[in-house]
């Protein structure tokens, strides 16, 4: 396989992991991207976009329906009324948190399967891998 190709699958695998991760907890897959898209020092909605990769009026609906959830907050910057930040709420933390734990218990699980040696390896890579990507989205 090329690295297309075990990128593609890797991603399948991981957006399976959280759809299951995300309706144990009662939410959407999307739901569940976004929450854990949100440092816990909150972020501009305009950043979140970018990140998520969604044009900002898709991401102002789906920000909504998690503050109807109760799961997020929105507020004006004080230094520019224009721009928007997002953050957890403490229920919407807590979710976070839960998630978090959940897809930790998964990850020892798949590093269970993968030889004590190679293990060394992957933080690493997936460390360079992710800059690259963040490198290639920001240009």
């Amino acid at each position: 396989m090329n690295v297309s190709e075990l990128l593609s699958d890797l991603t399948v695998h991981y957006n399976a992991i959280i759809r299951q991760t995300a309706s144990h907890l009662g939410l959407t897959a999307p739901q569940a991207f976004h929450l854990i898209s949100i440092p816990h020092s909150g972020i501009s909605m305009s950043r979140l976009s970018r990140k998520l990769g969604l044009d900002t009026s898709t991401l102002t609906r789906n920000i909504q329906k998690l503050e109807k959830m109760g799961l997020v907050e929105r507020f004006s910057s004080s230094f520019d009324k224009r721009v928007q930040n997002t953050v957890l709420t403490q229920r919407g933390g807590e979710i976070v948190k839960k998630m978090e734990e959940l897809l930790t218990e998964t990850s020892q699980l798949i590093m269970d399967q993968i030889d004590l040696d190679e293990q060394e390896h992957i933080s690493t890579v997936l460390e360079k891998l992710v800059w690259s990507m963040d490198c290639i989205r920001e240009e």
